[in-house]
């Protein structure tokens, strides 16, 4: 006869223990309650020496089985629950072709095995199961790639690391045209080359600056600002050049390059238009702009003038008697020509860009109609009447972003060296994009963080006041 009230205990004790089917331990449990069970049946017939022997012969199946229930369950010091894995360091940056080296630590068992998978593929870390405390990653391509071991004890006991690869710098110069780069900012080995539009050139130096102190790339990491015109410089990427890590252009145009390297462009400051002349050639605002009759005359060292297009022509001139020759940026080149082209135009009722007039000065030869390739030029015009290649004597003042002064004009200067007008109307104002153009170089992707998070507090706006821009909204 079957023992009815044992069998269960065994069945029980299997759904506890799973390692008991396993090693072929619950058949035998479920054959040693029997073998109980029957003995003591026996126990009710006999009486004597046999009876205590068979007595014995069950409590010892019984004893030496619980011990095999123990291995099973993995008693002591491998119980499941005492599994940990760990893996460091959790977060590393490497070069593509470069290896990148992982400690794993196994505890709470004497099984130390463990298996490694990575996502996506290109880490070029081992897969499958792994022996030894450590492991190493070589990349064969840029990109950020998670790392997971998991213990083999215990397969829900898992632990991830991020490991982050970009391609080497190269220090391929521009291709022709060449930007205008500063040497590098820092003293690292790690070069981080961007494009800035010309009137954002020694800004950009200054948010370089800014970054080392805030970011732990200070120490390995140099930058090296590149400026042009932001023509030339989408021009450059156009053609190929992929020596940019971040462009910053002087208009929208940095969003004809969204998804097209997995990032989105993102207004970053707003450029003031002004029609500026030094202090020691023009001393009053009238000496750039007059108003007619029916407009109070502008005056002083400084003016700023709201209207928008149509305004403009029914209340202000040029004054072309003092102010000529002006020096202006090609509008087909350059965001701040098209602000001038926004301005002049209506106001004198011209054309800058097909047919500039006699007050504009053409004498550049870097453009077809004669005008600046960037507004760096422009400004050298009117700022020390010495640009390569071209006799700017006669250039009394010119069409600037308001940034390229900001060190020379009140609040920043005690004496101020520029007299200026500004345009602040938004037709006129310069809506700056910038673009993160190499997702998988850490650094790169760390400044344009920095910028991002720095534009949800007020040290952002603090920067760009310090810069005369305007805030972003």
């Amino acid at each position: 006869m079957q023992p009815p009230t044992l069998l269960p205990r065994a069945t029980a004790l299997t759904r506890l223990c799973p390692g008991l089917t396993y090693y072929g331990l619950s058949a035998r449990l479920n054959a040693g309650f029997a073998r109980f069970y029957q003995v003591k049946t026996v126990s009710t017939l006999f009486r004597g020496e046999k009876l205590m022997k068979n007595l014995r012969i069950g409590e010892i199946i019984i004893a030496l089985l619980l011990t095999s229930f123990l291995v099973a369950c993995g008693g002591g010091n491998d119980n499941k629950e005492n599994v940990t894995i760990g893996i460091s360091p959790m977060s590393a940056t490497s070069n593509v072709g470069t290896p990148q080296a992982f400690n794993v630590t196994v505890g709470g068992t004497s099984n130390t095995g463990y298996t490694v998978t990575a996502t996506p593929a290109g880490s070029g870390c081992p897969s499958g199961a792994q022996g030894g405390n450590t492991f190493s990653c070589t990349p064969t391509a840029a990109g950020t790639y998670q790392i997971t071991v998991t213990a083999s004890a215990d397969t829900s006991k898992t632990q991830s690391a991020t490991l982050t690869a970009s391609v080497p710098f190269s220090d391929a110069p521009p291709t022709t045209p060449a930007a205008n780069c500063s040497d590098p900012i820092g003293t690292g080995t790690n070069r981080v080359r961007i494009a800035v539009a010309s009137n954002f050139n020694l800004s950009a130096q200054d948010l370089a600056r800014n970054w080392f102190q805030a970011s732990s790339y200070g120490a390995n990491t140099s930058v090296i600002v590149c400026h042009n015109s932001t023509g030339t410089l989408r021009n450059e990427i156009n053609a190929g050049y992929d020596g940019y890590a971040m462009l910053f252009t002087a208009d929208e145009s940095a969003q004809n390059y969204d998804n097209q390297y997995g990032t989105v462009s993102y207004v970053y400051a707003k450029g003031v238009p002004i029609l500026a002349a030094q202090n020691s050639v023009i001393s009053d605002v009238s000496g750039l702009i007059t108003s007619q009759s029916d407009t109070p005359a502008l005056s002083g060292l400084t003016a700023t003038i709201e209207d928008g297009p149509t305004a403009l022509r029914a209340r202000y001139r040029v004054n072309t008697a003092s102010a000529q020759m002006v020096s202006v940026a090609d509008p087909n080149q350059a965001p701040y020509g098209v602000a001038a082209e926004l301005i002049f135009n209506p106001m004198m009722e011209t054309n800058i860009r097909t047919a500039p007039p006699s007050w504009v000065f053409t004498g550049g030869n870097v453009a077809a109609n004669g005008l600046w390739n960037n507004i760096d030029n422009t400004h050298l015009a009117v700022a020390t009447n010495t640009v390569a290649g071209a006799d700017t004597s006669g250039v009394k003042s010119g069409l600037l972003g308001k940034s390229q002064i900001c060190g020379e004009i009140a609040p920043n200067a005690s004496n101020p060296a520029w007299t200026y007008v500004e345009f602040t109307h938004p037709d006129f104002i310069r809506n700056q994009k910038a673009i993160l153009l190499d997702s998988g170089n850490p650094a790169a992707a760390s400044l344009d963080n920095y910028i991002r998070n720095a534009m949800g507090t007020g040290d952002w706006g603090n920067f760009l006041d310090g810069n005369c821009y305007l805030p972003v909204d």
